[in-house]
């Protein structure tokens, strides 16, 4: 371990253990503290007990590591072959009933919001049934995402889906923009639908996806070819302007009346005895309500509005973030060498060295994607800047996934002081009114490079 980084050398990566399904109860995942499990609770929100449950199983029956991942869901890590059916075990006596199959998406506040468009959770449960049922037999990739977002303050404009349906208004009326391969902004537009035509043309792509075969994805499909096809059931072809991506789920939240306290996980994971002290006292301060949320969050509801210190206070204490502008809110990590066979360094203490060296680059204007192997499994989208594990070192990587051409490769003593360099430059040549991102933008590649080099000297 070199003297003063806190994190191993950088060691050649192992081969993949990464398979073509999320890791389920039926198909857990192997990694390199076990196997994973990915949870989605068919219940938006659970209560305090239930999470108590599920720590307490995870301590059980894995390592008590326990992740809420980008899109909002929950893993369980460090499972065996023989305990994961004793974890399945466990939650059917708890009444934790999960969906399976199809990764279909709502809002986390789906139904409640009252700035919502439609709530998207009707439809979702149509679109889980159809695809259990009439559509079953259909061979469709086993990552396949559907996003359903009727809107509201955390919508999913900012998730990538294979489908994507977003609730739109005009007028006195509401519809369907029916779209494919990616998020709000980048998905290729196909037809705006009724509500009582979305199902037929889900159906429509699934099929199209079914006759490309078992691996093809949103984006490998014929956006041509299927606005063809729907032109039928297509009541505009104006789409309307795409909805601001939404604010961070972490921090203080008013949907209409009630309020809500998003809680941020460092870097998406939490022990099985922090959660339980976590929700032992968030359970003494009245009958919540604790939803899963996209960007590694926990969203506290049912609270009254004077419990919702008391509850910032708690998570506070158990190291949870409560703030938005938390540094580390800003930082997209995996589980590393320390988790994942894949990961050639420790990823998380990469993470903290970022946020003791260089807080002011993480102001929550872009994401830093911090990824023990090119895969990039925690920010599978482009970063403004990542650093990705490679045979030869941490490649940093601007304006990119974590597998593209990087500027440089670091050694893991050097990443304090570069970042350290980087932070100084945006600070003195920011201006008034700039983001980070767009002063990093602004700069461009050569200047990064030349701090990198400059730290070489």
């Amino acid at each position: 371990m070199p003297a003063g980084t806190g994190f191993p050398a950088v060691a050649s990566p192992a081969p993949s253990l990464r398979r073509g399904a999320c890791p389920s109860l039926a198909t857990p995942m192997q990694t390199g503290d076990g196997l994973l499990v990915r949870l989605r609770p068919s219940r938006p929100g659970l209560t305090p007990g239930d999470y108590i449950c599920l720590a307490r199983l995870a301590a059980d029956h894995g390592n008590g590591l326990l992740e809420v991942t980008a899109r909002g869901n929950l893993q369980l890590r460090g499972l065996k072959a023989e305990t994961v059916r004793r974890l399945a075990e466990g939650l059917d006596d708890a009444g934790i009933d999960l969906n399976r199959g199809v990764a279909v998406e709502t809002p986390a506040l789906s139904g409640l919001d009252p700035d919502e468009i439609a709530d998207a959770t009707k439809l979702a449960t149509a679109i889980r049934a159809a695809i259990a049922g009439p559509l079953s037999m259909l061979r469709l990739a086993p990552k396949l995402a559907i996003v359903v977002d009727g809107g509201g303050r955390l919508s999913l404009a900012d998730q990538v889906g294979d489908i994507r349906l977003d609730a739109v208004r005009r007028g006195e009326g509401q519809f369907w923009r029916l779209s494919i391969g990616g998020d709000a902004r980048t998905a290729q537009p196909l037809a705006a639908v009724a509500d009582g035509d979305a199902i037929p043309a889900v159906a429509i792509l699934l099929r199209a996806l079914d006759g490309m075969g078992p691996a093809t994805r949103g984006r490998d499909l014929d956006a041509g070819a299927l606005r063809s096809a729907l032109a039928p059931m297509t009541v505009d072809a104006d789409f309307p302007a795409v909805p601001a991506f939404p604010p961070s789920p972490v921090g203080r939240h008013t949907v209409g009346v009630r309020p809500v306290l998003g809680l941020g996980l460092p870097y998406g994971a939490t022990d099985a005895a922090t959660l339980e002290r976590l929700m032992r006292g968030l359970a003494g301060l009245g009958e919540a309500e604790i939803r899963l949320s996209p960007h590694r969050a926990l969203l506290v509801l049912g609270l009254a509005a004077g419990a919702i210190d008391a509850a910032a206070g708690l998570a506070e204490a158990a190291g949870y973030w409560t703030r938005a502008d938390a540094p580390g809110n800003a930082i997209a990590v995996c589980a590393g060498a320390r988790g994942c066979a894949s990961g050639t360094f420790d990823t998380k203490a990469v993470a903290d060295l970022l946020v003791s060296s260089a807080p002011e680059l993480l102001d929550g204007s872009m994401t830093v994607h911090v990824s023990g192997c090119p895969k990039g499994c925690a920010h599978p989208k482009p970063a403004t800047l990542a650093l990705s594990g490679q045979a030869a070192g941490i490649g940093l990587v601007f304006d990119g996934r974590s597998d593209a051409a990087a500027l440089s490769t670091l050694a893991p003593e050097t990443i304090g002081r570069t970042m350290e360099r980087l932070a100084a430059l945006v600070r003195k040549t920011k201006s008034k009114g700039e983001t980070v991102r767009q002063a990093i933008e602004r700069l461009g590649a050569a200047a990064i490079a030349d701090i990198v080099r400059q730290g070489r000297q």
